[in-house]
Order: C-alpha cells, then sequence, then structure tokens
C-alpha cells in the first residue's frame, strides 16, 4: 500500500502557495480612494477590516516627490484599533499617496499605498502586499496543531478508556503507562512549538532578522494582543506540566487529573483561535467561539484516533494478546459514538467557518485560500470514509469474528472490499488485525496531510480580505 501521494501534495502545496498577502486589509478610507478634493482634508483615516497591534502599525502621507508631508502624527486610533490616521497640514494642489503599515492581531504584516489628489490629478490603484510565509513558520504551525490536536485527543481518550469497564486492572495499566508517556512527550512539543511560535511570529511582525529579535521581542510579550494570549498560553502548558508530574496511579484520581489536564488543553485551544483569523473580529465574539468548539472537536476525534491506533500498536502486536486487543475492540463502539458527535459539530462549525472567510461558491476555485480549503474538505472525507469502514466492518469483526459476519452491514462491506480488504493468507483474525492497524496507519497520514493544510490556511488571507481589496479597486475606476 503506498502512501507517498498525500504528504507529497500537501508538501507541493506548502512550497507553491506560501506567497501571500497579510490578514489586515483597508475597507475604506477618508478620503475616499482615488479622491480628487477642494479644499485639503484635514487628516486621513484607513478603516481595516480586522484590529491592528499599534506598536507595529504606521501611516503616513507623501507626494509626488516621495517626502513626507503629513505632521508626523500618524498612529492607530486608541478607542478603535481598526483605524489608522494621521493629521495633515494645509497641503497645495497635487497628488498624494497614503503609505501604511500595519500588523494585524494574528501577526502578519501588510503594506500598501491609496492615493488621492488636491486639485486636478489622476489617482493610482491601491496596492497591499506582505512578505510570503517562509518554511519554518508553516512547519511549526503545522507542528503545533499535530502536538495540540494529538494531547486533546489522547486525555478524552483516556478518560473514555478510564470511565470503561471492559479492561482489567492488570490490563488497564498495561495501556496506561504508554499514554503518560505520550501525554507527557506532547506536553513537551506543544510547548517547544509555542516558543517557535513566538520567535517566528516576533520577527514577522517586527521585520526584522531573526538575530535581532530580541529588541522587539519585549515589545511583543508586553504591548501586543498576540504577546498577552501567549503568556497565557504559556500559563496552561505550565498547569499541565504540573498536573503530570502529581499525578497519581488509582483511578479516582487519574480520572480528576485528567478532566484538569482535559481543561487546560482546550483552553491552550482558546488561544489559538484568539491568535488566528476569528481573533478580528475581537475576543469575546462567535467567531472566536465557532472557531474554538471546531478546533476542540477536531482534536478530540482525530487524535483519539491516533491513540487508539497508537494502543492497538502497541498492544495488539505482542503474542498472547489477543484478549487484550478484543477488550480494546471493544471501546472502539463508545470512542465511535463521541468520534460521530465530534465529527457532526466540527462540520457545522467548519461550515460557518467557511461562510464567514470565503462568503460565496467563486472564492473557492479562484483564490488560494478557497483553493486549500477545497483540498483539505476533500481529504477530511477520505478520512471519513476510512474511519467508517474501520468502525462498522474491522471492529466489529475483532469483537467478535463469528458472529459479526452475519451482520448485513459487515457482509456488504466485505462484499464490496472483497479480499482486498482482509488480504492474503489463511489466518483471517490475523489479517482482519493487520488491515485495520494498516487503515489506521493511512487514516492518520490523510489527517498529517489536513492539518499542514490548515497549517498553511493561517498563513493565506481568507478571501474576505481579497474581496475588500478588489472593493477599494472599483472605488477607484468609479471616481470621476
Amino acid at each position: 500500500m503506498k502512501l507517498i501521494p498525500a504528504p507529497f501534495v500537501t508538501l507541493s502545496l506548502l512550497l507553491l502557495t506560501t506567497t501571500a498577502w497579510g490578514h489586515a486589509f483597508p475597507d475604506h478610507s477618508e478620503p475616499r480612494v482615488g479622491g480628487t478634493l477642494q479644499p485639503p482634508p484635514p487628516r486621513v483615516r484607513l478603516w481595516f477590516d480586522g484590529a491592528l497591534e499599534p506598536a507595529f502599525s504606521t501611516i503616513k502621507v507623501v507626494n509626488a516627490g516621495h517626502q513626507q508631508v503629513d505632521n508626523g502624527d500618524g498612529r492607530v486610533n486608541p478607542a478603535d484599533h481598526t483605524v489608522l490616521e494621521a493629521s495633515l497640514p494645509p497641503l497645495p494642489q497635487g497628488q498624494y499617496r497614503i503609505v501604511w503599515s500595519v500588523v494585524a492581531h494574528d501577526g502578519h504584516r501588510t503594506e500598501g499605498g491609496l492615493s488621492f489628489a488636491i486639485g486636478p490629478g489622476l489617482p493610482d490603484r491601491p496596492w497591499a502586499t506582505s512578505a510570503a510565509a517562509t518554511i519554518p513558520q508553516l512547519f511549526v504551525r503545522w507542528l503545533s496543531f499535530i502536538g495540540l490536536s494529538m494531547l486533546i485527543g489522547a486525555l478524552a481518550f483516556r478518560l473514555l478508556l478510564i470511565r470503561s469497564v471492559v479492561l482489567p486492572r492488570q490490563a488497564f495499566e498495561t495501556v496506561e503507562r504508554p499514554l503518560r508517556r505520550l501525554e507527557l512527550s506532547l506536553i513537551v512539543l506543544v510547548a517547544l512549538t509555542t516558543i517557535g511560535e513566538l520567535i517566528l511570529r516576533t520577527q514577522m511582525m517586527s521585520d526584522v532578522r531573526l538575530i535581532e529579535i530580541h529588541v522587539t521581542l519585549p515589545v511583543v510579550l508586553l504591548q501586543t494582543h498576540f504577546g498577552v494570549v501567549w503568556l497565557i498560553r504559556l500559563g496552561f502548558i505550565g498547569i499541565m506540566g504540573l498536573v503530570w508530574g502529581f499525578g497519581r496511579t488509582t483511578v479516582s484520581q487519574s480520572q480528576r487529573t485528567i478532566m484538569l489536564s482535559l481543561s487546560a488543553a482546550t483552553l491552550i485551544a482558546l488561544t489559538t483561535s484568539l491568535s488566528g483569523h476569528a481573533g478580528d473580529w475581537g475576543d469575546l465574539t462567535m467567531p472566536v467561539l465557532i472557531d474554538w468548539i471546531h478546533l476542540v472537536a477536531v482534536s478530540i476525534w482525530i487524535g483519539g484516533l491516533f491513540t487508539f491506533g497508537f494502543l492497538l500498536q502497541r498492544v495488539a502486536v505482542p503474542p498472547r494478546t489477543e484478549e487484550v486487543t478484543r477488550k480494546l475492540a471493544a471501546i472502539g463502539r463508545p470512542f465511535s459514538r463521541m468520534a460521530a458527535y465530534c465529527v457532526f459539530t466540527l462540520l457545522v462549525a467548519g461550515l460557518f467557518n467557511a461562510w464567514l472567510q470565503v462568503r460565496s461558491l467563486q472564492p473557492f476555485v479562484t483564490t488560494s485560500y478557497g483553493l486549500t480549503l477545497f483540498v483539505k474538505v476533500v481529504l477530511v472525507g477520505l478520512v471519513l470514509t476510512l474511519a467508517a469502514v474501520n468502525r462498522y466492518y474491522f471492529l466489529p469483526l475483532l469483537r467478535d469474528p463469528l458472529g459479526a459476519r452475519y451482520r448485513p452491514l459487515v457482509t456488504t462491506i466485505g462484499r464490496l472490499g472483497g479480499a482486498w480488504l482482509v488480504g492474503a493468507g489463511g489466518d483471517q483474525v490475523a489479517g482482519i488485525r493487520r488491515r485495520l492497524r494498516q487503515f489506521m496507519r493511512l487514516e492518520w497520514i490523510l489527517v498529517i496531510a489536513a492539518l499542514a493544510l490548515a497549517a498553511l490556511l493561517t498563513h493565506l488571507p481568507p478571501a474576505r480580505h481579497i474581496l475588500a481589496h478588489h472593493h477599494l479597486e472599483q472605488q477607484t475606476h468609479r471616481q470621476p
């Protein structure tokens, strides 16, 4: 079974679509884009479609000779962080350009220019650009999604496992020890990617070389929305580390410990939503809530999927473990039910997020964001198909190899798949176990590819930003 295409396609998309605009665009301006004015305006204002970071956002007005002509007081409006403004002295007739450079709450920098004229003049088209997302930025973001989703899913699965009564005490301890080691590894991974994101995001926001970020790092931490969210995130990671260190082995204590760790992990997911696209509308908004619910539901599903496969790989391979394997397979039913709830939740939340960021069907095929989102949806559909085969074919056969063959759904899937599902060989039970591990491995590879696309989406401008830029261009064309 060849498993190369999905990661290969994802890596190709990462390499081919990293050039992107930033994530804050002017929505309208005063004076209007391309406007011809009489008398001269007392100030210029730009309204953006997202909140800006005052410490890293600037505006100035230049004349045709590129000399700055404003009063030098350009800033983000203290009462409205979506407004960038500067006052003007009395200006003579001529062509002028508003030059702006802003950083959004998600840390992406955008630069651009808008023109206006006092007296006769021909307006120029507005422009906007930003530096391309780098491979290290995409890679760290990808690892962050992997670590956080696996951590939330592993904790949710451990909680489900503890509440289950199918495993005897000795078997429970057999699977509990590797799960605790896995949890510690994931906490470390989330901590390392959090530090990496701070370094790379600081470089992006301040537009300096990597060796110079020590100068702007305190500014990012103490004077930006991202810095505050990052410090809160680091605090929750520290809490998880302490909880893991003080955890106990008894079932009742473990359940309370896991609940506390799971709560901290979901709050870490909230910091991801607060520092992403959803944060453009503000912190206490419906987009942030929906994005957070979407992220937690995805994490419980795919992280639990990985944890389940991890246990089957660890427990089912050694000899004389058939009984433990069947007990683990029995957990597949409540896990599948939990996963079904999560899939329904993430689909509803995903549709809301797609409508919020794309707004119509056309951008799905005309923008990099829309095309990447479409490929991600296709990968998720393939994962759901494989999950259905595992749930309704392989797991029933593992729980009851003889009785499950008479179930209509198992029989139908078996006829459609034929020998390809079970594989060759005389030992059918061994073939089922082998194929289940292979299918779950394939599921996880597709999930990894989908998470890579999710990381790419965080660095691509949503279609609504591009539509806003086109709206400004249309305003220029309509000027008399």
